[in-house]
């Protein structure tokens, strides 16, 4: 364990009630490596703090789903950072922790760690947009900040692009981590007849929940589609289910474990997502031996290479997810060829072991 105390930003909302998401596992395995590690993050009931060891928890009360209120609410962390005097920041964001990093690296001469999750710090950017606005502000705190961590090789090469080479020799890539022992491979491959497709994630417009099962239900393929999460659009997938009982299956909010049951007896993952980083399920889903279907969002194609473990979608996704799910359903060889293949690879470079014991290096690194 190592006589550092680490202050971890992070601008998601949290249940203080359900400790079993996957995000406090990961607290709770970092935690091990530090004296003290202490996380701030937002309530989706009232304000909280957790004690866990040498794990604490602050949830500060959050009025709006949307992640940009921390841009005002990460102001708590200067004060916590002292409180808990603080060697080294981790802000999952540059921008949503990150300006808060940069003070607080700045009183207190400490370590700052910017990570980067979200495709908004790429690309071009509208003068005046919210996307242009966060890779401004992103840019100073990327320029002081000791360790950047990109999740993969392209998502790197962006940041290199647009925030300059200079910052070469502080970025390191470190890939999202799946639990391999909890998210166990399939042992039959086999269908019943139709396609079980399973989309998992916050149901809205981003994810395309409400999209998919439309163009579903427009035709007569054979395809069943598990729908796993919550969010504004599951009223819509209810109301377009109603009287689909052998196409559509809602289960709403699930724990961990019962996820991965579900992935487990699907037949492929589906990510029909218009942006995204490199989404954890699909990790999930490769670590069971499932079959992946994406869009090309964000990095999602770094994860899954197309034609090996899974099958990344074309510029027209809505006229080609079909024939992809139908191309599934009829082959069954494919199916398990590329489950294996995304067993092996989640192995490989996604085994959640190795990547804590390294996630707990690049920290103590940036801590100096």
């Amino acid at each position: 364990m190592l006589d550092l105390s680490v202050l971890h930003l992070g601008a998601a909302r949290y249940d203080p009630a359900d400790r079993s998401h996957s995000t406090f596992e990961i607290w709770r395995e970092l935690a091990k490596g530090f004296r003290r590690y202490t996380v701030l993050g937002r309530s989706k009931t009232g304000r909280a703090c957790i004690d866990e060891g040498n794990l604490r928890v602050h949830l500060i009360e959050s009025r709006m789903p949307q992640e940009r209120e921390f841009i005002w609410s990460q102001r708590h962390a200067i004060r916590l950072a002292d409180a808990v005097e603080a060697d080294v920041v981790i802000a999952q964001s540059p921008v949503l922790g990150g300006l808060a990093g940069l003070i607080i690296k700045k009183r207190r001469k400490v370590g700052l760690l910017a990570e980067l999750h979200s495709q908004d710090f790429f690309g071009a950017a509208s003068p005046g947009s919210t996307k242009w606005l966060l890779q401004r502000l992103a840019a100073p705190v990327l320029r002081r900040a000791d360790r950047i961590r990109a999740l993969s090789p392209r998502m790197a090469d962006d940041v290199l692009a647009k925030y300059g080479a200079t910052l070469r020799d502080r970025l390191v890539i470190l890939p999202p981590r799946v639990d391999l022992a909890k998210f166990r491979p399939k042992a039959d491959w086999a269908s019943s007849g139709r396609l079980r497709a399973v989309m998992v994630g916050a149901v809205n417009d981003n994810k395309g929940q409400v999209r998919l099962l439309r163009l579903l239900l427009a035709r007569e393929a054979l395809v069943e589609l598990w729908i796993v999460g919550d969010g504004p659009d599951l009223a819509i997938c209810r109301e377009l289910a109603d009287g689909h009982p052998d196409r559509v299956r809602l289960f709403g909010r699930v724990t961990h474990d019962e996820l991965s049951n579900i992935l487990t007896a699907a037949d492929a993952l589906v990510l029909y997502s218009r942006s995204e980083a490199t989404p954890r399920v699909i990790l999930e889903a490769m670590a069971v031996g499932l079959p992946v279907i994406t869009t090309n969002a964000g990095f999602c194609a770094d994860i899954v290479a197309d034609g090996i473990e899974g099958i990344v979608l074309g510029d027209k996704p809505d006229e080609e997810v079909l024939q992809q799910l139908e191309r599934l359903r009829g082959d069954a060889e494919l199916r398990e060829g590329l489950g294996k293949a995304g067993r092996l690879r989640a192995m490989r470079d996604y085994d959640s072991i190795a990547l804590y014991e390294r996630y707990k290096a690049l920290i103590a690194e940036a801590a100096g």
